[in-house]
């Protein structure tokens, strides 16, 4: 259901007919001059008899939202009496039946001469009739995306959100600070620098894009909604080998006693209709890893970071996760699984690299097409 504006034209009718509050025990004026003003100010409100919302009182499910605006289901009372009679703690207190028993003795006593009301009037009587549920934006500007950061490798800020319990989304981690201390001496060649771009908004109510790494020579730092990997300890970085062996899109993937099963699997391109466009898909990874000479029972780290990198270097998703292998013996294998649900926004077509790495420093980076049809039929193989 739709809260529908009263017309104006519905306006003008009401207070052709009526020139004091509809309480059968008030002569309240409904029109009040001002000295100072050459024409009326509102002294009253148009009250539903029942309610245009499910949150008001005497609501009727069975009307339809033009019932609810029409004349026949409006009242004009004085400003104290309309704010008593739209208490949903007194509905009770004013039924339905009361209320248009009110009307009908109104309507009974027309003025002799209908007042001529102002436009912006009448506007305002339409704004006051909406109480609560009716902001008038006409002259504002609202933004509720969040916004790119200035500095390199700061956050992004949330975006806003209107209405209560409602929640914006959360800015872009920052990256990392770093502080550099260089001589005369180092600073003779050239020091190539990057600046990141800022990730673009999400569509369908999906998550908008990481933004771009900065870099500063070899240093690196991430862009807002990425994140990097906590450092692999040093006393297994000699004896732990380990590779992301292979890493498959699919349109379903699930895990069962120790096996993978992935339904519509092997993707090499993803179509949409336009750009920008939703993502969404099953992400399954494998990582191998084997060790020599370790004690049993030692807890080896491992940490996947997998994301979708778009030609101009933001990230269409980031996503991290991680797991732990327990060696049973000095020397073995093991293969870690990963499963994700990855979703984003699509802002390009064309190449995209899926780029796997994990703290070990094993990396695997494969291409993804996308491409735009108008009639799509989903991701193809």
């Amino acid at each position: 259901m739709t809260r529908l504006p009263i017309l104006e034209s519905t306006v003008k009718q009401l207070y052709g007919t009526a020139t004091t509050c509809a309480h059968p025990e008030c002569d309240e004026k409904l029109l009040r001059w001002v000295d100072a003003l050459r024409t009326p100010v509102l002294n009253s409100r148009i009250a539903h008899i029942c309610a245009a919302s499910a949150l008001g009182p005497r609501y009727d499910q069975a009307m339809t939202d033009e019932d609810r605006r029409a004349f026949g289901n409006l009242i004009l009372l004085c400003l104290p009496h309309a704010e008593e009679v739209d208490l949903k703690a007194l509905a009770a207190v004013y039924p339905v039946e009361t209320l248009r028993r009110w009307k009908a003795v109104q309507l009974q006593a027309p003025p002799a001469k209908s007042p001529e009301l102002p436009e912006g009037l009448l506007e305002r009587a339409v704004l006051l009739s909406m109480g609560d549920v009716l902001m008038d934006f006409r002259d504002a500007t609202i933004d509720l995306g969040g916004k790119a950061a200035l500095a390199p490798g700061a956050g992004g800020s949330g975006g806003g959100a209107i209405g209560p319990g409602a929640r914006g989304g959360d800015g872009g981690p920052g990256g990392g600070h770093h502080t550099f201390a260089v001589t005369g001496l180092q600073v003779l060649g050239e020091v190539p620098i990057e600046i990141g771009q800022g990730g673009r908004f999400g569509v369908d109510g999906l998550p908008g894009e990481a933004g771009g790494h900065t870099r500063f020579g070899a240093v690196i730092t991430p862009g807002g909604g990425r994140d990097t990997h906590s450092p692999f300890p040093e006393a297994l970085a000699e004896i732990v080998t380990t590779s992301v062996s292979s890493a498959l899109f699919a349109n379903y993937a699930e895990m069962n006693n120790g096996l993978s099963y992935l339904i519509g699997a092997g993707w090499s391109s993803y179509e949409v209709v336009e750009l920008p466009g939703p993502f969404r898909a099953a992400l399954w990874v494998w990582v191998d890893v084997s060790w020599t000479d370790i004690e049993p029972g030692t807890e080896i780290p491992i940490e996947l970071i997998v994301e979708l990198i778009t030609p101009s270097k933001t990230a269409t998703f980031s996503k991290k996760a991680a797991t732990i292998v327990a060696p049973p013996e000095r020397d073995g294998f093991d293969r870690a699984t990963f499963g994700f649900s990855v979703v984003g926004t699509l802002h390009d077509a064309g190449l995209h690299v899926l780029d796997l790495s994990c703290n070990t420093g094993a990396r695997l980076g494969q291409y993804l097409k996308v491409v735009t049809k108008p009639s799509p039929e989903g991701p193809t193989t």
